[in-house]
């Protein structure tokens, strides 16, 4: 007997058309055969084992993995991220919130006017580690002093030799000869001045003169310098110096 099976399984039940007798049979999901019911689960759950590892074999050649919102976050250099924070009181009783570490130092935000204490401030993070004034300079290569008030280049900075980064930006500098004075920092690589006030007096001719003065960065305001800013810095200085009395 040829059978045509109708399954609703909303409804619990099989339904079956006997074509002999035109008949439609039902007969309650209750009374269908436990064991093929089984049998259909247990393979079915082999199936999910079984793509599931097939997809766990497909990454092997995943290039990258979005992680969506989860809070993952990976050091590649853990020793430049994870700072030591205290307040440092000056002799003048003023308060600065200092981040450090071995290599890095910021002193952002902390409306300073100048950087007198830059010595005694190290030596102080510094003391536990019986290190000489000479090795805790050349062990900083970050340093973060912007958004304050400061208007000179303290000499302290340039005892930092082996200094590539140097955030700047947000102070109150307005003589470009302070910024003539980084040249003896022949490491650095990163420096930002923006927002100062020598941006706005040297206008579009900034870039290219700081660039011309400082040929060792690779980076200013966080962009790049490219080749042709490089080759086109030195024309640019020596064609519009004579406007702002420079050398």
């Amino acid at each position: 007997m040829n059978t045509i099976e109708l399954s609703y399984k909303d409804y619990g039940s099989v339904c079956t058309f006997s074509p002999d007798n035109d008949s439609l049979n039902e007969e309650s999901s209750d009374e269908l055969n436990i064991s093929e019911r089984k049998k259909n689960l247990s393979d079915n759950l082999s199936k999910d084992e079984d793509n599931k590892v097939e997809k766990y074999i497909k990454l092997e050649n995943t290039k990258k993995i979005w992680a969506g919102t989860n809070e993952i976050i990976f050091y590649k250099k853990k020793d430049l991220l994870e700072l030591n924070k205290i307040i440092y009181k000056c002799d003048d009783d003023k308060e600065i919130n200092v981040s450090s570490n071995s290599k890095v130092l910021n002193l952002n935000n902390n409306n300073l006017t100048h950087l007198d204490f830059l010595n005694d401030l190290l030596n102080h993070i510094y003391k536990t580690k019986n290190l000489e004034s000479s090795i805790i300079y050349s062990n900083i290569i970050s340093l973060d002093i912007s958004f304050n008030k400061l208007e000179l280049i303290n000499n302290d900075i340039l005892m930092l030799n082996n200094l590539q980064v140097l955030y700047l930006h947000s102070n109150k500098i307005e003589n470009i000869s302070e910024i003539q004075k980084l040249q003896a920092l022949t490491n650095l690589k990163k420096l930002t001045l923006e927002n100062n006030p020598l941006v706005n007096i040297f206008n579009k001719f900034y870039r290219s003169f700081i660039i011309h003065y400082l040929p060792q960065i690779k980076s200013l305001d966080f962009q790049e310098i490219t080749k042709i800013e490089k080759n086109k810095a030195g024309i640019g200085f020596n064609m519009h110096k004579y406007k702002f009395n420079l050398e």
